[in-house]
């Protein structure tokens, strides 16, 4: 995937971009209990989404009204156990010759329920069974 050039999505796919981020945050809201990591506190864990796409757990694949879709899943141990997710399109790049990942929706969780409901599709790198 690209990720040193600028790159501007068509006025299209921004708007589909927005709705599906509209979409997933009223899916995670009713979800979150109230024992879970509040939306106040997900920028403290800004620092993290780097890894969770570089070196996930684990990566699903799916597609969603004909885009390409790719979730990151990946758990932390930094005091409390807690997992991030970080959920985005798939889309050409200039003259189709890379990918770009345009992040949809970012958010921690320390919910299983919530990993469950949010990791789906195609695992790209399934679980070590022991």
């Amino acid at each position: 995937m690209d990720s040193k050039e600028n790159y501007y999505l068509s006025e299209e796919d921004a708007e589909w971009v927005g709705l599906k981020k509209s979409e997933y945050l009223s899916r995670l809201i009713g979800l979150l209990g109230p024992t879970d990591i509040g939306f106040e506190e997900y920028h403290k864990f800004d620092d993290l989404i780097h890894g969770t796409i570089h070196t996930p757990d684990r990566t699903f694949l799916y597609k969603e009204d004909g885009y390409d879709m790719r979730t990151y899943l990946k758990t932390y141990l930094q005091g409390q156990t807690f997992h991030q997710i970080v959920m985005g399109a798939i889309l050409p790049g200039p003259e189709n010759k890379s990918e770009i990942f345009v992040p949809v929706l970012v958010f921690v969780t320390r919910s299983e329920e919530v990993v469950k409901a949010f990791a789906t599709g195609e695992s790209k790198n399934p679980p070590v069974l022991n």
